[in-house]
């Protein structure tokens, strides 16, 4: 949110004839601070505009005002001429009289988010729909959004085979009764974000207002909660459940989690260095030493350089590809090996930056996957197979030419 800072009274010239000036009360006479929503505040029925403002004082040389324990309320009106200089308030606020500013406190949460025109957004050729992009213009709305990731168990790891017969190494993840308990809107809370809960774990041993935030959201009692960030299209209901159908087999995604703990380990189990030479040639008890560590000038050794210590766990996150989902019992089966141990709780979220590139083919459901109690979808959905055998090698000459 922007910030400007309004002055008590008008500047003399900026009320018209015959207007007086209306003082500040003496609480909001040395500063008031004025947050305005960014993205465009929501419109009211009455054509008005919503922002979202607070107030305080603030010693004079101080720049910043801090906030106020309780916000302004909604109709209250005090002169502030001074502020239509401000680009952003002439360019987002609808002034009334030139020396008059209605500021409106936007209680109200944000309404609950569209559903796609096409139910759940058949999303690949096996559950008929078609596997081809966005169109251009679609696309390009898609770009500055931010969906919500997803929490899952990692149950383990197996292997599964194509249609042409190739081996996968495949990480599989559960989505354990994944619910939406709260929202955090720019007006209350200053950001947006969605409060989601996985799992579940017994009522006794929760904390008095944690049960309270269930029995609100009307979820059962849940064994970890988390907040990710959204942007506000991305908005999603309280007490909405998400599946496995928010992904689509074949799509490329983010997993995040926390490594295992190796205990303090050498630098070729750390780093994965190459280690010393055979005693054959010359190399006694250096198998596997660190070697150098630094140059001989300097008499130091660098921060940040590779040498041994405590390994794991450590934040870490990779790059994955769906290769299928099983919405029976919420499974995720990603390619690749992920962070952290059996049971142990990752994040997985849709691709950015340029592995986001992979995904330009595929229709991805937004916000999230919304089923169509008239349409029976498949239960389990898998990637498509490559177009060419990946066992078809070119057949090489014994004998290349020139040879």
């Amino acid at each position: 949110p922007k910030t400007c800072f309004m002055s008590g009274l008008a500047p003399a010239g900026a009320l018209p004839h015959g207007s007086a000036a209306r003082p500040l009360p003496r609480r909001l006479a040395a500063a008031t601070r004025v947050e305005i929503a960014l993205p465009p505040p929501l419109r009211r029925d009455d054509g008005g505009l919503a922002i979202a403002a607070s107030a305080g004082s603030a010693p004079p040389g101080n720049r910043r005002a801090p906030r106020s324990r309780r916000p302004l309320r909604a109709g209250d009106v005090y002169c502030c001429a001074a502020a239509a200089e401000h680009r952003a308030l002439r360019r987002t606020v609808v002034l009334g009289p030139p020396d008059l500013l209605r500021l409106e406190v936007a209680e109200a949460a944000r309404p609950p988010p569209r559903v796609p025109p096409t139910p759940g957004r058949a999303r690949h050729p096996r559950d008929g729909g078609d596997h081809q992009g966005l169109e251009d213009s679609e696309r390009e709305a898609h770009l500055g959004l931010q969906a919500e990731a997803v929490m899952a168990y990692k149950v383990g790891c197996m292997s599964l085979w194509d249609e042409w017969g190739e081996k996968h190494m495949i990480t599989v993840c559960q989505v354990d009764r994944l619910h939406v308990l709260r929202q955090m809107t720019i007006q209350r809370d200053g950001y947006e974000a969605l409060q989601l809960g996985m799992g579940y774990r017994s009522a006794h041993r929760q904390k008095r207002p944690t049960l309270g935030l269930f029995i609100k959201a009307g979820v059962g009692p849940k064994h970890h909660i988390c907040e990710f960030r959204v942007s506000s299209d991305c908005m999603l209901p309280v007490g909405h459940q998400i599946t496995v159908r928010h992904f689509v087999a074949g799509q490329w995604c983010f997993v995040s989690g926390m490594t295992k703990a190796k205990g303090y380990q050498g630098v070729m189990k750390r780093w994965g260095f190459a280690g010393g030479g055979s005693d054959k040639r010359g190399h006694r008890q250096s198998h596997r030493a660190a070697g150098s560590m630094g140059q001989r000038g300097a008499a130091k050794v660098w921060k940040g350089k590779k040498a041994h210590g405590h390994m794991g766990p450590d934040p870490r996150c990779v790059n994955a590809q769906v290769f299928r989902i099983e919405s029976a019992r919420n499974l995720i089966f990603l390619k690749g090996p992920l962070p952290g141990f059996k049971g142990s709780i990752v994040k997985i979220s849709d691709a950015r930056g340029k592995t986001a590139l992979k995904n330009r083919h595929i229709r991805l459901p937004h916000p999230t996957f919304v089923p169509d109690p008239e349409v029976e979808y498949p239960v389990t959905i898998q990637k498509p197979p490559p177009e060419r055998d990946p066992f078809l090698y070119p057949e090489q000459p014994l004998y290349q030419p020139n040879d």
